[in-house]
């Protein structure tokens, strides 16, 4: 399937301008690989500020560490041979991603080192979640790996809607997206951490066009369900004349339902330009309306509940591979 020739894009929502603790980045190489990240910073963990890092806290000083580290490694060594990443057995993609994390680690802990002062606590913690997306066109298909940590979200996007493919690493709710809208679980699994974390990675074969997504959590977790965050990105794309446009009415849109930082970054196949990709999804944004978004309204618990179990095993219809 081909590359859009809509670039691989990024929107980022800062609550405080100039002091967002989430980073990211896309690329798309020479090579046909589309790289695309986010990196949620911690808060709550990484609250810490640091004079040595003009007093930034620990998630703003974390995600852009790591961001800067997983660019760099893929930058490095697959921008000009992108099927050397792609087009491997799974034994030697868990290699790269092995790599990957020693990268990122390594950069972060060189970071804690210098940030550590004789006469200031030592720096244990620059907490981040990690979501990324390594794409390439392979004929009538986009062979996609996706890699993360913590409970910074892949998704995919088609004609049958938004699907969840990551796990997120929580100690509850990690397997049901609207009880986690309910309860947030603690995080689990973070890369900057005080010990060891762990890169999740699986792959996945897409035969039709498709928008890859990586999400902070914040640009998820304040909705009443799944479905409405499926929603206000078809919504915002459906009514918006570029993507440009449609970045900037996202962003308002999450901005002030959250109040948070935001971050999503998009990789986009199978679409001739941005009037073709909303041609696209235009059934599909007035299914879900009428299907659910409409029928949210003045809605209880128990209806909302109901409409989450009739969207839920398509939210969950696909499932990435970790031997391939």
């Amino acid at each position: 399937m081909n590359l859009s020739t809509i670039k691989p894009f990024i929107l980022q929502s800062e609550a405080v301008r100039g002091n967002g603790e989430n980073a990211a980045f896309a690329h798309s190489f020479e090579s046909g690989l589309v790289v695309t990240g986010v990196f949620d910073g911690c808060g709550d963990i990484g609250n810490r500020r640091y004079s040595g890092a003009n007093d930034r806290t620990g998630a703003y000083i974390g995600s852009r560490i790591a961001a800067f580290a997983a660019s760099e490694y893929f930058e490095q060594n697959f921008s000009k041979k992108g099927s050397s990443y792609i087009r491997r057995t799974s034994t030697e993609q868990l290699e790269y991603v092995r790599q990957l994390k020693e990268h990122i680690s390594g950069k972060l802990d060189e970071v804690k080192k210098r940030l550590s002062r004789p006469d200031e606590e030592a720096c244990t913690e620059l907490p981040t979640g990690v979501s990324i997306t390594a794409s390439m066109s392979a004929g009538n298909f986009t062979l996609c790996n996706y890699i993360w940590a913590g409970n910074t979200r892949g998704y995919m996007l088609d004609d049958q809607g938004l699907c969840q493919l990551t796990t997120d690493d929580t100690d509850i709710n990690s397997d049901d997206a609207f009880a986690h809208l309910r309860k947030r679980g603690k995080i689990t699994n973070y890369a900057g951490g005080t010990g060891d974390f762990r890169l999740h990675s699986g792959f996945t074969v897409f035969s039709r066009p498709v928008i890859m997504i990586n999400a902070s959590e914040e640009c998820f977790a304040h909705f009443r369900t799944p479905m409405e965050f499926e929603n206000v990105i078809l919504q915002t794309m459906t009514e918006a004349s570029s993507p440009s446009r449609w970045m900037a009415r996202l962003g308002e849109i999450l901005k002030k339902i959250t109040g948070s930082d935001c971050t999503i970054a998009f990789a986009c196949y199978g679409f001739e330009d941005f009037e073709d990709m909303k041609k696209y999804y235009t059934m599909r944004q007035i299914r879900i309306r009428k299907d659910s978004i409409d029928l949210h309204r003045g809605a209880d618990e128990k209806i909302l509940k109901q409409l989450w179990e009739q969207y839920r095993s398509s939210y969950y219809r696909s499932k990435l591979k970790t031997k391939y």
